[in-house]
């Protein structure tokens, strides 16, 4: 079996699926079931329109995705269709800047344990936002509405209720840590996810960590209930 010829790309409201051409579509259909039943509870209540690239189905097999999706994931999937953008490569020529400022995400993140970290201490409340070219360490709650933004990885010693975006330069070995994981979006990377509709909140909160394996963003617990 060609292991690795099925990506899931997420995005808010699309789920674009990537297929190697030459691969025989019973395969791809087998790979497809096992990625989405081990994304679990992150496609349920979501509302998704599906693209598909890099291997041309007919009609009778867009249909066979759209109804592997439909009765499988939880999710509502309002169309199928191929994606016909293809991204454009264009040279260009670099403008000598003498005095250019250099970044230092340039130098950091390209692992799990690299880089600065910043501490902010206190709630952020709605409409603030965070921004740090590094990794982020929040001691207190993150509330609806507010935005953490890291180059790095975002701990939140509380509860995490807004948006966060951890990796924002693209590192996908980033991570997102909270005492409450109940995030309006989770994005590591360009992989975006949302928390679940439903979450048992009974009893005391569990440590939770969010990572991408295969594109998809996973979400565990990060110590064992006791």
């Amino acid at each position: 079996m060609n292991e690795g010829s099925v990506v899931f790309k997420g995005s808010l409201n699309c789920l674009t699926i990537i297929m190697k051409e030459e691969v025989d579509f019973d395969e791809i259909l087998s790979q497809m079931e096992g990625k989405i039943l081990s994304a679990g509870k992150f496609f349920r209540g979501a509302k998704l329109m599906v693209k598909y690239r890099g291997k041309k189905l007919s009609s009778a097999e867009e249909e066979k995705v759209f109804q592997l999706l439909q009765t499988k994931s939880g999710a509502e999937i309002t169309g199928i269709e191929m994606d016909m953008e293809e991204p454009i490569k264009q040279e260009v020529e670099p403008v000598p800047q003498p005095h250019a400022k250099i970044r230092m995400s340039n130098f950091y993140f390209k692992g799990l344990e690299e880089g600065i970290t910043k501490f902010y201490r206190g709630t952020v409340r709605s409409g603030q936002l965070i921004n740090f070219d590094g990794n982020i360490v929040v001691i207190g709650d993150v509330n609806p509405g507010a935005e953490i933004v890291a180059m790095g990885n975002v701990v939140v010693m509380g509860s995490l209720r807004g948006i966060v975006h951890a990796g924002a330069n693209g590192n996908k070995q980033a991570i997102v840590v909270a005492l409450n994981l109940q995030p309006t979006q989770l994005r590591i990377a360009d992989v975006i996810t949302r928390s679940p509709d439903e979450k048992d909140t009974s009893g005391q909160f569990v440590p939770e960590l969010a990572y991408i394996k295969d594109d998809i963003v996973y979400i565990e617990s990060y110590l064992p209930a006791r």
